[in-house]
């Protein structure tokens, strides 16, 4: 479909749509360009990262102890630690799985699938071809943009939150420093946790230093993590409904008049070709992420019940710094779970308009082998893709709505053991 001039300028454009995403995954250890020899050494990066994020579960599971009597005080102890043991799979998966993610992310931007498809060159002498190459091409581009918004606005609602934990941290910290008498003040880490043995030592070198290095490492990949494993899941879900919908485009052309009844067949064979490589790219987006994400998919069912209650605990008693913070977790919690369900959502229903697309041309009036070709189609499609959460649900609006009620249930049983 392209040459290879355009091939080179699809694939850098594609690179800018998404290079803040391909930036963040180096600052957690992954490279998802081209594999060099600096690869091991990010590796080591990863460990170091994912340790250190470990060894702050001490200071979750103290504080989580000393407050066990008081539910506001514990809540968002919980709710953190419970979003970077999330991140912390996912980077171990990314170990497991980078070889894999990176072959994938690979051919999304560079179109393989499209470069691949035999029809452009069978029908390169009929004048469909261009009409048809720049309707693909725009379909390409669309998804792409909706990418690139998508990400950014992920990225952004993280990079607030993140901040907002440790600016306020710091700044708590270096206001008591000037304004109290040392030993007067408890200093205030950028997640909430305790270490018992050093809580006496205010600022003092290293003690208050390595508090802040071991949750700070927490928090960083709360944030990161999150953007570069979920922004990999957000181009390769666009990228595949794009694929989809460029499908149903060149299946729409097959009975068009620009298409002599004579190679009516050989271009509906290049369309069933180009399916089924479409059908092994979704099925391998889905068997990457179909077990990982259950993870965040439980996670969030509490935290939003958590961050909900704490919301309101906030609101009680007119803390503002609450209420923002819980304000933008949900924020940054909810829209990470919004692009797996919505992005699942148009998964499915772009492959469910593939069978569609079979039926809706002209097939009755073309030849036996072609109507054949159709019959064949029809039933193969009506097993549509989809997106699942291991084997229990699918990526889905329907399952978006059934996490928001059972999160409300948690919230409200919380209020009620609150109260009593």
């Amino acid at each position: 479909m392209y040459s290879p001039e355009e091939a080179a300028a699809l694939e850098k454009r594609n690179f800018r749509s998404i290079r803040e995403m391909i930036r963040l995954a180096y600052t957690v250890g992954f490279n998802l360009m081209k594999p060099t020899r600096w690869d091991r050494a990010l590796r080591v990066w990863t460990i170091v990262l994912s340790l250190s994020s470990l060894a702050s579960l001490y200071g979750h599971w103290q504080m989580f102890m000393h407050y066990i009597e008081d539910i506001p005080q514990i809540v968002e102890t919980v709710s953190t630690a419970l979003q970077f043991l999330t991140s912390i799979a996912k980077m171990w998966y990314f170990v497991y799985a980078h070889r894999r993610l990176y072959e994938l992310l690979r051919q999304a931007r560079c179109h393989e699938l499209l470069q691949r498809c035999e029809l452009f060159s069978a029908i390169s002498d009929l004048p469909v071809v261009e009409s048809l190459r720049q309707r693909v091409s725009d379909i390409m581009q669309r998804y792409w943009g909706s990418t690139r918004r998508i990400l950014l606005t992920y990225l952004y609602s993280c990079i607030a939150l993140t901040s907002n934990y440790f600016i306020s941290s710091l700044a708590s910290n270096l206001y008591r420093h000037f304004t109290r008498p040392p030993g007067t003040f408890d200093i205030v880490l950028p997640l909430p946790s305790l270490y018992p043995g050093w809580a006496d030592k205010g600022l003092a070198f290293p003690y208050y230093h390595m508090q802040m290095y071991l949750e700070s490492c927490s928090l960083y990949i709360c944030g990161m993590t999150a953007v570069s494993f979920d922004g990999i899941f957000i181009v390769l879900c666009l990228h595949s409904v794009g694929l989809m919908e460029s499908l149903n485009e060149m299946i729409a052309g097959a009975t068009s008049p620009l298409v002599p009844p004579e190679r009516r067949v050989e271009y509906l064979r290049c369309c069933i070709y180009q399916y089924q490589r479409v059908a092994s790219f979704a099925e391998e987006v889905n068997d990457c992420f179909r077990h990982i994400t259950l993870a965040q998919f439980l996670f969030s069912l509490f935290g939003w019940g958590l961050a909900l209650f704490q919301l309101s605990v906030g609101l009680g008693n007119s803390s503002s710094i609450t209420t923002i913070r819980m304000t933008m977790y949900l924020v940054a919690s909810g829209y990470q779970i919004v692009v797996y369900c919505y992005n699942g959502q148009r998964f499915a229903t772009a492959s469910e308009q593939i069978a569609g697309a079979f039926y809706a041309c002209d097939w009755y009036g073309e030849s036996r082998e072609f109507r054949q070709l159709i019959r064949m189609m029809l039933m193969r499609t009506n097993r549509c893709f989809r997106l699942d959460v291991s084997w229990f649900l699918p990526m889905s609006l329907p399952t978006l709505m059934s996490m928001v009620r059972t999160s409300g249930q948690y919230f409200l049983l919380l209020q009620n053991v609150n109260e009593k």
